[in-house]
This record gives C-alpha cells, structure tokens and sequence, in this order.
C-alpha cells in the first residue's frame, strides 16, 4: 500500500509538472498574440476615429505616459510594444491605447462620427429641439419628463422644465456605458434643428417663395386678408388700423422673425403665421 502511494503522488507531480510545461508552451508569445486571444479586435492604422476616440477617453493615462495627444503618437506607442515579449505590466495599459473597446456612448460616437462637437450647446437650441421632437414616440419617457397636460390633453407649454430635462438627458448620455441603441438616440434627438425663428424654418423648408409678403403674392395676400379679416381670432388682435391687407402683410412681417425658444411661438403664433402669411394653394 505504502508502494502505492508513492506511486500515485508520482504520478501526479509528473501530471502537474507535464500540464504546466503545456501551459507555458501554449501561453500567446507576444502582447498582441496575447490581446487576440483574449478576444480583443486591436486597430489597424487606417481607422483614425477609432484611435481619436482612444485620445478622447484615455487623456490621463496618456499624460502619464509622456505621450504627446495625437494619433500617430498612440499608433506608434502600440507598434512598439504589441511585439514584445514580456508583456504582463502592459497588458491593462494597450487594451486602453490599441484596442476596440469604447467605454462610453461620447467615445462610440467619435468612433462613429468622428466627433460628438456637433450636438446642443445652447439652452436655446434644447428648447427648440424639444418642440420639435416631443412628439416622437416615447421621447418624454426616454429624457424623463413628463409634461402636464389640460383638460382637453393639451401640453401646458414649459419650456425651462423641458429644456432642462432634455439637456441633462443628452449631457448625462454621454458619460454612460457605451450601448448602440443610446449612442443613435443621443445622435438623433441631441443635435440641433438648424433653425431657431419662424422665417429660418420657412426657409430651410425651402417655402420663402410662398409668403404672402413676396412682391409677386399681392393678389393672393389680398384674397387672404379677405378671408380673415372678419374672424374673431384676427380682430381680437386688432392692433393695427389700415383695415387693408397692409395690416395682414405688417402681422406677417412682425411674426415672422420671432424665436420658437420664446414662449408660445411655437404653439401659438407658428400655426397662424403658416396659415395666414404662406400661399394656401400651393401649402
């Protein structure tokens, strides 16, 4: 019995001796063999985002490493030390500098698009997109507002809560795990509407020719005046006098400049201006 014990432990120093010469055989030679087996994808040159993304999230430890902050630095960082051999201490260190793993929805999108400079930045511009957008399917869910409503399921209009909801969504975003479907919200309803009056977006929808108040609309202003001139909607207003379709072409001139960030423009005077100052039978 004694005899084959001994035997048996033999064996198994033997077995762990054999099991640990395969382990250190098989073990990846170099840091990029290592990185791929592993699982991670390591960047090629060609993909400049990419490794401007790894700028933008990695800035401290790039400082620590004396690198300068641009991309042929951290291109030639991992050329030098993916081949070597004796890798251990760098391990943590290139899965950050040399290899495709966004952290946050901001990197994602400089991996993207190049750049995530081109979302909101001003107060005036959350509200306009807010306006702009809240009808969208489950929007208020998403940016964690919700509106109150009237009696009769109208929004009663608040921008400044809006506002400050939709900007804490859309700078909050940012910082969060990087997810694709976040990273196409973020890109979709957190950029700007490129406009911000009534007369921009007549413009940018190209409708500029349809105002009543071209030189070439002055029969189709006078057939509209003639249409409104008698509703209470338009006399309530009755702050001018000419009792001509001048008054109509001065409400469209004084209208149309006005800012959707402003109170009740968009609710209110935007769905007038089209009706009253745009050629009906080409809108």
């Amino acid at each position: 019995m004694k005899t084959l014990s001994i035997v048996a432990v033999a064996g198994i120093s033997v077995a762990g001796i054999g099991g640990w010469y395969k382990f250190h055989h098989l073990k990846p030679k170099t840091l990029r063999e290592y990185l791929e087996w592993q699982g991670f994808r390591l960047l090629s040159d060609a993909e400049e985002n990419y490794w401007k993304a790894i700028l933008d999230e990695n800035g401290e430890l790039i400082v620590r490493l004396s690198l300068n902050s641009n991309t042929e630095d951290l291109k030639q960082w991992c050329r030098n030390n993916l081949e070597v051999r004796s890798y251990d201490h760098l391990i943590s260190t290139a899965v950050y500098l040399c290899a495709d793993k966004p952290r946050t929805v901001k990197s994602r999108m400089i991996q993207l698009y190049g750049s995530a400079d081109g979302l909101i930045s001003s107060d005036d511009d959350y509200k306009v997109a807010y306006l702009f957008r809240k009808h969208i399917k489950d929007f208020h869910n998403l940016i964690g507002y919700t509106p109150i409503v009237d009696n009769n399921g109208r929004e009663k209009e608040d921008l400044e809560k809006a506002k400050n909801a939709f900007k804490q969504f859309c700078v909050d975003s940012l910082g969060k795990p990087a997810e694709d479907t976040l990273v196409r919200n973020v890109k979709t309803l957190c950029t700007p509407k490129g406009f911000s009056s009534i007369e921009d977006l007549i413009r940018k929808r190209g409708e500029a020719s349809l105002l009543l108040t071209e030189n070439d609309k002055s029969s189709q202003l006078e057939q509209k005046y003639q249409s409104i001139k008698d509703l209470k909607s338009w006399m309530s207003e009755g702050k001018l006098s000419n009792s001509s379709n001048e008054d109509l072409k001065a409400w469209c001139y004084e209208n149309k400049g006005k800012k959707f960030s402003d109170k009740d423009v968009f609710s209110e005077i935007y769905p007038k201006f089209r009706y009253r100052c745009l050629d009906e039978q080409v809108n």
